[in-house]
């Protein structure tokens, strides 16, 4: 065989594989808007997800309102390594800023003394403080705090039985760790309240709270307290149940 013919079959072979590449890559005009039309949608997606993040506000947040619970976390646990540390030769110990006891190594309490000395002020503790108390936790220390807001304050330790879920059991372990200062009790105006505040108040139900709106609407204010007792539906339990929520002013 002549070396020109397979010189010539070789460069046949090369055209048709030429050929058949450029067939391949070639679009009609109907192929090339739609390759068009796909290479926009890509670089739609591609600056959207360049945009994105700029367009959607950062979200941050906002612990400003457990910082002091975190600080008397903090405090709590400051206490109880200062406890554990027998070493030193005098020892005086601090549970809610008061300070408990100034003594000698020798007459140290023991951990169940400690949690006996607890005492706790209801109408100033927050929740991390009510979690000091035994069998009170995150939930519970919640539930005191609303009812004892709805309430203005506690006039009695003996009042947490009145909060949903505490049983005679716990209260009873918990009795002799907490107490009550009366001075910052909300109490009510008789002659400013409204019908719905005062019937949003746990001791003011309606069936009481209806009758002292009319009765004051017909005698123009109350002059004293103790009129109350003129008012249908409260008898002298009720009255000195309510006394200490209520003014005059």
């Amino acid at each position: 065989m002549p070396d020109w013919y397979s010189t010539t079959s070789s460069s046949e072979q090369i055209m048709n594989i030429s050929h058949q590449i450029k067939e391949y890559f070639t679009f009609n005009r109907q192929e090339q808007k739609g390759v068009f039309v796909l290479l926009f949608i890509l670089a739609c997606l591609i600056l959207f997800n360049l945009f994105l993040p700029l367009l959607i506000p950062e979200h941050t947040e906002d612990f400003s309102s457990f910082e002091k619970e975190i600080l008397e976390f903090e405090n709590h646990v400051r206490i109880q390594d200062s406890i554990e540390n027998k070493g030193r030769k005098h020892f005086s110990f601090f549970l809610n800023g008061k300070k408990f006891i100034n003594a000698m190594d020798s007459n140290y309490p023991d951990h169940k003394e400690i949690k006996d000395l607890l005492i706790i002020e209801l109408n100033s503790a927050d929740t991390m403080s009510l979690q000091q108390l035994r069998g009170i936790g995150p939930a519970f220390a919640r539930r005191i705090i609303w009812y004892r807001n709805r309430l203005g304050g506690f006039i009695s330790p003996d009042q947490l039985l009145e909060v949903f879920g505490m049983d005679s059991s716990r209260f009873n372990s918990i009795r002799k760790n907490v107490t009550v200062e009366t001075d910052s009790i909300h109490r009510i105006n008789l002659n400013a309240v409204t019908f719905k505040r005062l019937l949003s108040h746990p001791y003011f139900p309606y069936e009481i709270s209806r009758p002292i709106i009319l009765y004051r609407d017909k005698h123009r204010k109350f002059k004293e307290i103790s009129e109350l007792k003129n008012v249908t539906g409260i008898n002298d339990s009720v009255f000195k149940k309510i006394k200490e929520y209520v003014e005059i002013r």
